[in-house]
């Protein structure tokens, strides 16, 4: 938006949305006083305000919550290829991420089950850089919330993979860290984010972030 390269449209919808100012039912009922049921029109269960609308509906779960996840990890993705010289395209939205990719120094495995001698409830991952140099694994899970629980969920994702983290440390002997990036629906995010990505040197990104915030 402050480059100006958005059209006017889209600009004022973006804007609206921040603002909380959509003309969802939840407003038409309880600002408007019309005659409107609140409820979701989707899901017919929480008031259909903007946030349960970006972020909260089940009935759009695994379809466009699920997309804009899969492209925002596929961005970071394509970074990481790009930094450690990885098969990618020249633009991140034409990039399509392979289970795996490799070459002397790194391995990069995209949406991957762990496997464990234990039983571990949380071990499928979105990405996992592993510098073969330095024999770390960087465990990188991302989610997209609402704007209001971006702290929160960076802080359930730590929690979420301390028992896969210990077990990976104890089975193959290596350094593990889990890096959280998390990005509000609606774009805010967190005091960490750029310190999560400066961590598996997504320098693209990084770059990117640095323009959007001058």
């Amino acid at each position: 938006m402050k480059r100006g390269c958005l059209k006017r449209e889209t600009k004022s919808l973006i804007i609206a949305v921040q603002d909380q100012a959509l003309r969802t039912n939840y407003t038409k009922a309880k600002i408007k006083k019309s005659t409107n049921d609140p409820k979701c029109r989707l899901c017919k269960r929480k008031y259909e305000t903007v946030s349960h609308i970006v972020s909260e509906c089940s009935k759009i779960a695994q379809t466009e919550y699920k997309g804009r996840h899969d492209k925002a990890a596929s961005a970071v993705h394509w970074s990481i290829c790009k930094k450690h010289e990885l098969p990618h395209t020249e633009k991140w939205y034409d990039h399509c991420a392979e289970p795996v990719l490799e070459n002397e120094k790194v391995k990069l495995l995209w949406d991957f089950n762990m496997q464990t001698d234990k039983v571990i409830k949380a071990k499928r991952l979105d990405l996992i850089p592993i510098n073969k140099e330095t024999k770390q694994f960087h465990v990188i899970d991302i989610a997209i919330p609402g704007d209001t629980r971006v702290v929160q969920k960076e802080d359930e994702k730590i929690g979420k993979y301390n028992e896969l983290e210990f077990e990976i440390n104890r089975l193959w002997k290596v350094k593990t860290e889990v890096i959280p990036i998390v990005i509000g629906a609606l774009g805010t995010i967190s005091m960490r984010h750029i310190a999560y990505l400066a961590e598996v040197v997504v320098t693209c990104l990084l770059r990117l972030y640095r323009r959007q915030l001058c």
